[in-house]
């Protein structure tokens, strides 16, 4: 592995800390209405009401001499980026069109086009009513079996592009017996497709709720009908066909896709399924489009980057511990839920991928939830509370509703938030002065469609990337994920076997189970 800098042990890092640890300048003083915007016909990226400006130069320093375009490359090019683990990160090759000589290699672009071929074979006959459950009726819909990365990818995706020719469907993750119960009684189980996503195919919440439905379907319609009924995303083949799955109904997950970046490759099968294949490949060349964005723009034209840059700004030298995300659309509910395992499950780290303890912050805490909801909850903090987070505002013009009233006031809260957390108003009585000088991000498309999600989604994996880079972490693996796990089995065990415990919670539970 190179030997990488981190951000602290660049020679610019002192200049930027005397620009940006102290009292950061009024954004009204900083506003330059031709700068700091990115336009295309489809989007606008406006970050003009941030404090990046000051910094600008010393930024493109910094990233020389962390060798940025040297890391970036090492991701497109399949070098093993995911140090701990030893392999790739390749989540950019699953949206690289089939004709591309960007591949890898011409195994990894076999692997890839073979799956798709896969996916679409099946969905079409999903779609057009030829798969049969075991009764005969033709499957229409879709319960979703996975957790994590599994789940919150295709679940956002879903929920904010269906449309009058979505198929019925329901997301299974917790492991909680009350949601488990809960979609048994949405669903018809004689035309039901249970996914079961699970990479290892050992993922205790998926193989439970899998487990639980396993028993239910054979206890309807008998054990050949799991065959009917279930298919798998997993790289443990054997462990599939042991759970009763069909070969032939076994869809590849590559050992070089991480849970979080995968919603691009089989495991996120469930969004052709529910949506269409074509819609699918709409959302993949959404996402190439932001990788040829991130890989072939300036850094200083480069929305990834300027979005890492400007985490780096607050969380590191300003001291914000936290980033809102206020999607303006209830159709977008799931994003900010979606971005929080994207981050603080890749970032939230405190080692450095050469062993040695980072001594600055990481990950920020990553929250948020829908505008206008969200003025009425927890926008008294962010305009008159003691702590300041950068907000990140995400809408779209186009709605076909036809209720023209309720998009104009959404979208003209969204502009007027943006505006307020910035400069303030001034008033005599210190209980309605607004200082002001909170920065915020607005991410405006034309419309919300599956290849500006694609876009979207894309651009916030890649500023993941950089913000690695920027603190020398790794963002491609999880073991933070497992001590808590290794606990709960002990736990398990002692539920089962009636053993007793030291912990008074344990004891408060046993009694009333």
């Amino acid at each position: 592995m190179k030997n990488y800098l981190n951000f602290k042990q660049t020679s610019v890092y002192k200049a930027l800390e005397q620009i940006y640890s102290g009292p950061l300048p009024h954004l009204q003083s900083l506003r330059n209405k031709d700068k700091n915007y990115i336009e295309t016909p489809r989007f606008i990226f406006d970050y003009s009401k941030t404090h990046f400006e000051p910094g600008a130069r010393l930024f493109v320093q910094m990233l020389n001499e962390l060798r940025f375009d040297e890391q970036k490359e090492a991701l497109f090019r399949g070098l093993h980026v995911n140090t701990t683990e030893d392999r790739p990160a390749l989540h950019t090759a699953l949206r690289l069109p089939d004709s591309s000589d960007e591949f890898p290699s011409e195994e990894i672009k076999n692997s890839v086009i073979r799956m798709r071929n896969k996916i679409k074979d099946f969905v079409e006959k999903f779609r057009h009513g030829l798969l049969s459950g075991a009764t005969g009726k033709p499957l229409d819909t879709v319960v979703n079996i996975g957790i994590g990365g599994s789940h919150l990818g295709p679940q956002t995706i879903v929920h904010a592009l269906r449309n009058r020719n979505t198929a019925p469907y329901a997301f299974l993750s917790n492991v909680d017996d009350e949601h488990l119960a809960d979609v048994l009684e949405q669903i018809d189980p004689e035309t039901t497709l249970f996914i079961v996503v699970s990479k290892s195919f050992s993922t205790k919440e998926t193989l439970y709720n899998a487990g639980e439905i396993q028993n239910y379907i054979k206890n309807k319609f008998g054990k050949d009908a799991i065959a009917k009924h279930f298919i798998a995303v997993t790289s443990a083949k054997d462990k599939a066909v042991n759970f009763g799955i069909d070969p032939a109904r076994i869809f590849e997950m590559q050992a070089w896709t991480g849970g979080r970046f995968s919603l691009w490759s089989s495991a996120g099968i469930s969004i052709p399924l529910i949506l269409g294949y074509d819609l699918f490949e709409k959302l993949l060349h959404g996402a190439y489009l932001a990788d040829r964005h991130f890989r072939d723009e300036d850094v200083l034209q480069n929305i990834p980057v300027i979005m890492a840059l400007l985490t780096l700004i607050y969380n590191n030298l300003a001291g914000y511990e936290s980033e809102a995300h206020i999607p303006y659309s209830e159709k977008l509910f799931y994003w900010p839920f979606y971005l929080q395992q994207l981050s603080m499950e890749s970032n939230g780290k405190s080692v450095q991928r050469n062993g040695k303890t980072v001594d600055y912050q990481t990950g920020p805490v990553v929250w948020g939830a829908t505008g206008t909801n969200a003025q009425h909850s927890f926008f008294q903090l962010l305009h008159q509370g003691t702590k300041i987070a950068p907000v990140y505002f995400t809408g779209y013009a186009k709605s076909e509703t036809g209720f023209s009233r309720n998009r104009t006031f959404l979208l003209a809260n969204l502009l007027a938030q943006a505006e307020g957390l910035a400069d303030g108003k001034k008033s005599s009585d210190p209980h309605k002065n607004f200082e002001g000088n909170r920065p915020s991000v607005s991410f405006i498309f034309n419309e919300l469609s599956a290849e500006n999600l694609g876009f979207l989604i894309a651009l916030f994996e890649h500023k993941t990337y950089v913000e690695s880079i920027l603190w020398n972490i790794n963002a491609f693996d999880q073991p933070g994920v497992e001590l808590g796990k290794e606990i709960a089995l002990r736990y398990e065990q002692n539920f089962t076997d009636n053993k007793d415990s030291d912990n008074p919670l344990y004891r408060f539970i046993k009694r009333n189970m």
